[in-house]
């Protein structure tokens, strides 16, 4: 899923919801969710601070794969 973001094939409101909501459910107590709960509480890409836009969005995406890329979850 991060990886789709990453790629630009799908950045809209509706798919990082779809990974909140996969976050919430598969991730709930894990270092992973902590380091996504932010962002993906807070992306609005059109509305300014204090909200994240695509490019924050993206680079936590990035910084995601980067440190937990390694297992099956990032996809």
């Amino acid at each position: 899923m991060a990886r789709k973001f990453i790629s630009g094939d799908d950045r809209s409101m509706e798919f990082v919801a779809s990974i909140e909501s996969f976050a919430l459910e598969h991730l709930l107590d894990s270092e992973m969710f902590e380091f996504l709960t932010e962002g993906l509480s807070l992306y609005r890409p059109w509305a300014g601070s204090p909200y994240w836009t695509e490019e924050d969005m993206l680079q936590l995406m990035k910084d995601f794969v980067a440190e937990f890329g390694h297992g099956g979850v990032v996809r």
